[in-house]
């Protein structure tokens, strides 16, 4: 048999598990994989941060319903990926990092970027281990792949010396291994389909709401006949934004308390409130905007969520989209008739009072130009059509209460770790991930530059997207944060920006740029940028009075500790 070295093994196997990109930055200790991926065809897509390699692989992984593979090498290239790692926990995304590290041989030596890697990836993944022996790459590999897949999807972390990538093995030595990714349906109990079904007899106000757990078991299509059978109102959030198009008349958009659509008051009117692979976060008020005297169900993959900051009446593990088919099915072979015809109009009428508030701003063309006048430039170009990134604080905050999603897997946006500077990977990722699809970035002035040398990235690997940048020359969620609690008239420090011209900067870099200041010239300036061909940014001078429904909540939440 032949002699293999370890980064081939590496190279090799993720190959074969179907890897064709590597989100990465270079180091000595991984030098011997990214020779290796030449021969197999792995692209390595180089980043100028740790931080932006490991949020693109992110982002990819999340789209891709894969995980996106990371490759850094030890020390500080591992801690600089420490961020992205702990966003892709706690928002539940498929990834895998791979990551150099010291020699084993100088353990306790005080060698260089010697620190306890595994230890500290062990509270941010599912699985965590390091690679002693280059006959076991494969194994270890292929087991982190599969883990980072099986049950709830999340983050897996492999680290492996110098001394497991540069020596060879005997190919014949290599330890068995499996690349086969097992499919299956965790099927509910047929009693737990009839109760569920007896819960919707005896509503007449329910609502559903669905997470990220209907994208990433695919039941866009399940869900909505569900709904069409039913005619239950629903809602979505995060991943699961789009999997019914927000067009569809029983969808009625975001679930979040500061939205326009009546969710926090449909929430509190209801009776039967169907949890639908979604977790109880602060995004969705923690379910304290729900009536206490509703019935819950709950279905998720995970058992361990289920009951989280709210006691439920029917617990559902499994996978939704097998749930939700079955739960339809029996509705149809036992003919059951639901009657939720006045409770429908009545949230049409509730959902269709609360957007009027907003539409006046979405097609205002006041200057200086809001930030949802800049969202529903985006959707005008775009059709709905494109990936939407979202990353920000009031940017952010303004668009998921407001941005109509119409497609699965369309808006791809950070999570519970509440990171900023996300968007530029994100958008280098969600385009490597679906390059045929067009990708827009709706991000602030303080959060692009976090992240903004990626556009040279982006330029030199030719991954076009475009950035719309909401500049109110601050880090507005946290000055209007100030202002509310402390007044407008105290000065404020710490959150004040200049007025960067981005769109030049990309321009140098080799991108497409401009500046707008008047609402009226956005879309043009979009439809400019997206048939650029580079990577474009389009720099949008927006009002800095502007305050989010999502500033308040969270204002609120923190001076509340004071009122205790």
């Amino acid at each position: 048999m032949a002699m293999i070295e370890g980064g081939k093994l590496v190279a090799k196997t993720l190959h074969e598990l179907g890897v064709t990109d590597i989100f990465s930055l270079g180091g000595g200790h991984i030098n011997p994989i990214y020779n290796a991926c030449i021969d197999y065809g792995i692209r390595i897509i180089d980043t100028h941060h740790e931080q932006g390699a490991a949020m693109a692989a992110d982002a990819y992984g999340r789209l891709r319903r894969r995980p996106g593979v990371c490759l850094v090498t030890a020390g500080p290239g591992f801690t600089n990926a420490m961020t992205a790692i702990a966003g892709a926990y706690l928002s539940n995304a498929p990834f895998m990092i791979i990551s150099g590290r010291s020699g084993v041989e100088e353990n306790d030596r005080l060698s260089l970027q010697e620190i306890d890697q595994q230890t500290m990836a062990a509270a941010v993944t599912k699985w965590a281990r390091t690679v002693y022996d280059p006959a076991r790459i494969p194994e270890y590999i292929t087991s982190a792949y599969r883990r980072a897949l099986s049950g709830k999807p999340g983050p897996v972390y492999l680290g492996m010396s110098y001394e497991v990538l540069y020596p060879e093995c005997d190919e014949k030595d290599v330890a068995p291994y499996d690349i086969a990714i097992p499919a299956h349906k965790i099927k509910p109990g047929e009693d737990s389909v009839a109760s569920a079904v007896e819960l919707l007899k005896s509503s007449r106000k329910p609502v559903a709401i669905a997470g990220s757990g209907s994208w990433y078991s695919g039941s866009d299509k399940v869900l909505e006949n569900f709904i069409d059978k039913t005619g239950i109102p629903l809602y979505t959030l995060n991943f699961g934004r789009g999997i019914v198009s927000d067009d569809h008349p029983l969808c009625f958009g975001p679930a979040s308390p500061s939205a326009p659509n009546a969710f926090r008051n449909l929430t509190g009117e209801a009776d039967l409130i169907i949890l639908l692979g979604i977790r109880l976060s602060l995004y969705i008020g923690f379910g304290k905007t729900f009536n206490p005297k509703a019935k819950i169900i709950q279905i998720d993959i995970d058992p361990d969520e289920i009951g989280r900051n709210r006691t439920v009446d029917l617990a559902i593990a499994g996978d939704l989209s097998m749930a939700l088919s079955n739960i339809t099915d029996y509705i149809e072979a036992n003919r059951v008739k639901l009657g939720y015809g006045k409770w429908y109009k009545k949230a049409v009428s509730s959902k269709n009072q609360e957007q009027k508030k907003v539409d006046k701003i979405r097609n205002s063309d006041k200057t200086p130009i809001h930030p949802l006048r800049v969202a529903k430039a985006i959707e005008d170009v775009t059709g709905g059509d494109a990936l939407l990134v979202v990353d920000g604080g009031d940017c952010q905050a303004w668009t998921d209460s407001n941005y109509k999603v119409k497609r699965p897997g369309h808006y791809v946006k950070g999570g519970l770790l509440g990171c900023m500077g996300v968007g530029v990977p994100f958008a280098i990722g969600a385009k490597t991930a679906c390059p045929q699809k067009d990708v827009v970035l709706i991000t602030g002035d303080g959060a692009v530059g976090m992240n903004f040398m990626e556009f040279e990235t982006a330029v030199r690997h030719k991954i076009p997207f475009v950035a719309v940048v909401c500049n109110d020359h601050a880090w507005g969620m946290t000055k209007h944060q100030l202002e509310i609690t402390y007044g407008k008239k105290r000065p404020t420090v710490g959150v004040n920006l200049s007025n960067t011209p981005f769109h030049e900067l990309v321009k140098v870099m080799g991108g497409y740029g401009e500046l707008v200041e008047d609402p009226r010239e956005l879309n043009g300036a979009i439809k400019r940028a997206l048939c650029a061909g580079v990577p474009a940014l389009i720099n949008v001078l927006t009002d800095t009075e502007a305050v989010s429904g999502g500033t308040y909540a969270i204002t609120e939440m923190m001076m509340s500790a004071s009122k205790r």
